[in-house]
């Protein structure tokens, strides 16, 4: 409880005076009253002490005396420190006064400014008889709200806030603003700071931060800002769970979640990149990641330290889903690579159709027809059966089995699918010959686990089988399928022609026998 002014003054009278001035005060006090009233009886009753009681009062007397002048004394040394500390402490307030950075008004109650410090003539901006003696209202940019505002001031007993004026030389202001009304009865008192500049820099930091938001969380790719120090993640736009699928709640929960979402495979590199980028360099990476669903993708991470010298504070970048370009790169990879392919397929093609057609002499073909199919197809056995009625004879095989089977004949019959291959003038393709019930392990198909055949098929007539085989199952794919068949018309087209050429040969032959034979007839008469 705060002591009454009363025993204020009662407290600093009493710890004005020494303690041993105040016992001598009461002593002296009570001594004189005793040797006043002991001298009255003795007079009256003549008493033998009434002569020695005229020297105590005598003694007594200058004693007082003293102790009176050294009070007065002492009262005065002390009145004239008191008044020296009161000016003291006035000039130090006034010192305050008229040098604090905020403005000081006082007021009485009709809002009529008394007086002014030097900056509260400098926020407002106007001179001393501008501000002092005018009514504060002149400077409200809305008069009508004062009045209320005023009012609910004059009836509380302190109020905190923020006002709108406008300034001596016509330009607005802000001021927060504390006052405490009837310091002294009908005196109040107004500090105003001026908060325009900080008010103008929170307002255009506020819009600042409003369009960055604005732009983060409507651009499609990821903001991000890594601590150097811990590296933790400290901020991502919402970008992040549009991209990753994961909010980004959980990411503040657990900073370090960006890590698990790195594809195993490229997590350890990406990772300790990522530390020595941190210390020094800048980081450009493409990496997998695992989305919450489960769906792996692709993503192209950029950042750049920031610097605060000495050392680097924070790591800051963006994050862009390239899984629509990865996939478009690895088709057109695909394309150019299925390009490639077809061009060194075609350029062989090309190469085994100007083989064939060079030479016409039979063996010279089935030879050149072998060595060619085996660039294009890896087997372990290839075989060429010529059609001979219900019959089909080796013309060829490779590697040759000794004995050589070349000329051996087979019954188209014994051997269902060379009979589809013969009759149904299609190829056949068997990944696994042991799955097939109609197969039958007989020369020249013995000991074959996946097998292709092939008709050689010339003007619709087919001149026989290319036969290909492999001791492995599944060797043959369609691709390898394709590349036979595409080699097999040339082939056929080859043996016609071989047919045709060693055809015209015997009959040349013949016609030149036939024209010996007239000649030797024509010269014998």
């Amino acid at each position: 409880m705060t002591p009454s002014p009363r025993q204020q003054s009662a407290t600093v009278f009493s710890d004005s005076f020494p303690e041993w001035l105040r016992w001598c005060s009461v002593a002296t006090l009570l001594g004189s009253i005793f040797l006043l009233w002991a001298s009255l009886f003795a007079y009256r009753d003549h008493s033998i002490y009434a002569v020695s009681l005229v020297p105590s009062l005598v003694t007594a007397l200058p004693f007082a005396i003293f102790l009176n002048i050294y009070s007065f004394w002492h009262l005065r040394r002390e009145h004239r420190e008191a008044d020296q500390a009161f000016r003291d402490t006035d000039c130090e307030f006034s010192s305050i006064f008229h040098n604090v950075l905020d403005g000081v008004l006082i007021v009485d109650s009709d809002g009529n400014c008394i007086d002014a410090n030097p900056a509260a003539f400098e926020i407002l901006k106007c001179s001393h008889d501008g501000l002092v003696g005018q009514n504060l209202g002149r400077f409200l940019s809305d008069p009508t709200a004062g009045v209320d505002g005023w009012d609910s001031f004059l009836r509380n007993k302190r109020q905190r806030g923020r006002a709108y004026l406008v300034a001596g030389d016509g330009r607005p202001l802000i001021v927060d603003f504390t006052a405490a009304p009837n310091y002294l009865p009908g005196r109040h008192i107004l500090i105003l700071c001026d908060a325009t500049e900080r008010t103008a820099a929170a307002t255009l930091l506020k819009k600042s931060e409003e369009r960055f938001q604005h732009m983060a969380n409507n651009i499609r790719e990821i903001f991000w800002m890594v601590d150097a120090a811990t590296q933790e993640v400290v901020y991502v736009n919402r970008a992040y769970t549009t991209i990753t699928g994961y909010s980004v709640d959980s990411l503040r929960a657990n900073p370090f979640l960006f890590s698990e979402l790195i594809h195993p495979e490229d997590r350890v590199r990406v990772l300790s990149r990522l530390r020595e980028t941190l210390l020094s360099g800048n980081f450009d990476e493409e990496f997998r990641f695992t989305r919450a669903d489960g769906i792996v993708r692709w993503i192209w991470v950029k950042g750049s330290p920031v610097s605060s010298d000495p050392r680097t504070e924070w790591f800051v970048g963006t994050a862009q889903d390239i899984t629509s370009r990865k996939q478009a790169e690895m088709e057109i990879s695909r394309q150019l690579a299925a390009v490639e392919a077809a061009r060194a397929e075609s350029e062989a093609l090309r190469k085994a159709t100007l083989a064939l057609s060079q030479n016409l002499a039979m063996d010279a073909v089935l030879d050149t027809l072998l060595d060619c199919i085996s660039n294009l197809i890896p087997f372990d056995r290839a075989t060429v059966l010529f059609v001979d009625g219900f019959e089909l004879m080796v013309a060829r095989e490779v590697p040759r089995i000794a004995p050589n089977r070349s000329g051996l004949t087979i019954r188209v019959s014994e051997n269902a699918f060379l009979e589809r291959v013969l009759f149904g003038k299609k190829a056949i393709h068997l990944l696994n010959v042991a799955t097939e019930s109609d197969w039958k392990d007989a020369a020249p198909l013995e000991h074959l686990e996946s097998w292709l055949g092939i008709p050689l098929i010339a003007a619709g007539n087919v001149l026989g089988i290319l036969s290909l085989g492999s001791s492995v199952p599944r060797a043959f794919t369609t691709e390898h399928l394709r590349l036979a068949k595409s080699l097999a018309v040339s082939a056929a087209v080859a043996i016609q022609n071989a047919r045709i050429h060693e055809s015209a040969e015997i009959y040349a032959a013949e016609l030149e026998l036939r024209l010996k034979d007239f000649d030797d007839g024509a010269v014998s008469p």
